[in-house]
């Protein structure tokens, strides 16, 4: 690719930067009362102290739809290529999730009917592949879907949906249809896609995501989280949260995983506190976090250990017979955000999707952890007191540690 080709896409990823940028600014600006002698527009340090007490407003469905939109016309203009294509998967939807996704919408803007309907349409490619090499697509999607059953004998759910994918792709997709489908419990759907191909043939996707219209809770059937992603989410209190078994337990925790993430502080932004001890043979650290994650605002409390002499930062996550109750609340200010009631677990959390994200700092994170005995009561307390911050505060009822950040 020449010079002038690269420094002309860098030019148009400038353009919509500096056109798309003020638009966004423009609709998230603070109102400002102009009935008075105040003049109508914030100085820059009263716009960003406003910004810190109210949160950073989330971009929308529609903003983000705008910006890869305008994006499209200045490479197309600039390159003579399109970046996406024009024509989109026909999707449709039943009322129960259709009404699910509506939930998610107006609490958050996050668009999933609206995200899903634009995905590009890329089977042009799967049909000029398939006439090109003379691919015969009933043999392979077959070929997929017994690699995708193979995964699912194995418990490798993320193979499991590549193969499904790549098989029910190359055999060139049509349209896909979302409902959900009664069970056994009369207050649980399971949620379905039916994919039609161009061929007139379709094929039932199994989601394994359950939806309870009762208490709002969006689960799987065996603990992995919905599509195998470690979460479930909770349309009443807009609420993601891990499960207990979530893969994430399989790789432990470090500081790089922490580094890793503040690398993206437009995606991540939070503040740790890390409480290390011995007990029973073993190095433990009692993990907490508080601040953004993507769209939500969220607290998390980790349970860890390793061997000792163990080198570098890396801990093991508790295993099930180290499992503590653990309760969690996050507050902006007086409003309550996140409430996890007490439960056994390893790593509680919880992460609200909302509109606006708040600062760290103006987070209220309470939690409790009930120890085993007073010896590890007495050593995390120790941990806590000399921990050079000295910001966290907490009380010890017997067992039960209740502790404010």
């Amino acid at each position: 690719m020449s010079f002038k080709r690269i420094f002309s896409i860098i030019l148009s990823v400038l353009i919509v930067v500096t056109a798309v940028l003020p638009t966004l600014a423009e609709s998230s600006a603070p109102e400002v009362d102009v009935a008075t002698d105040r003049p109508d527009t914030l100085t820059m340090s009263e716009y960003k102290s406003q910004l810190r007490d109210e949160g950073l407003p989330i971009i929308t469905t529609e903003q983000f739809l705008e910006i890869t939109s305008f994006f499209n016309t200045i490479f197309r203009i600039l390159t003579g290529q399109i970046f996406f294509p024009q024509e989109n998967f026909e999707v449709e939807f039943d009322d129960l999730v259709g009404n699910a996704c509506n939930t998610i919408y107006n609490d958050c803007g996050l668009d999933i009917v609206a995200l899903l309907s634009s995905i590009p349409d890329f089977t042009k490619p799967a049909q000029i592949a398939a006439k090109v090499f003379d691919i015969n697509t009933d043999t392979i999607r077959e070929e997929m879907y017994d690699k995708r059953d193979e995964a699912r004998a194995n418990n490798d759910e993320t193979m499991y949906y590549v193969y499904y994918f790549l098989g029910a792709y190359l055999a060139i997709i049509e349209k896909c249809t979302i409902y959900s489908v009664p069970t056994d419990d009369p207050d649980v759907y399971e949620v379905e896609a039916l994919i039609h191909f161009k061929d007139g043939t379709t094929d039932s996707l199994d989601t394994d995501i359950y939806i309870n219209i009762v208490t709002g809770e969006c689960t799987n059937n065996d603990g992995s989280g919905l599509a195998g992603t470690g979460f479930n989410y909770n349309l009443q209190e807009s609420l993601v949260y891990a499960t207990l078994d979530s893969w994430m337990r399989e790789f432990g925790f470090c500081v790089f995983y922490d580094i890793a993430a503040n690398s993206f502080p437009l995606l991540w932004h939070y503040v740790t506190r890390r409480f290390t001890f011995e007990y029973d043979g073993l190095e433990w650290m009692i993990q907490i976090w508080k601040g953004n994650y993507l769209i939500t605002n969220g607290a998390e409390v980790g349970v860890y250990n390793r061997e000792p002499g163990s080198l570098g930062t890396f801990y093991n996550c508790a295993t099930n017979d180290q499992l503590m109750e653990m309760s969690l609340q996050v507050y902006n200010g007086d409003e309550l955000l996140v409430n996890q009631e007490p439960q056994m677990h390893w790593w509680i959390n919880g992460f609200q999707m909302g509109r606006r994200r708040y600062s760290p700092s103006k987070l209220t994170m309470k939690f409790s952890i009930v120890m085993p005995d007073e010896e590890m009561l007495n050593a995390f307390c120790e941990s806590m007191d000399n921990h050079y911050r000295h910001d966290v505060s907490y009380e010890v009822d017997g067992l039960k540690v209740n502790v404010v950040w």
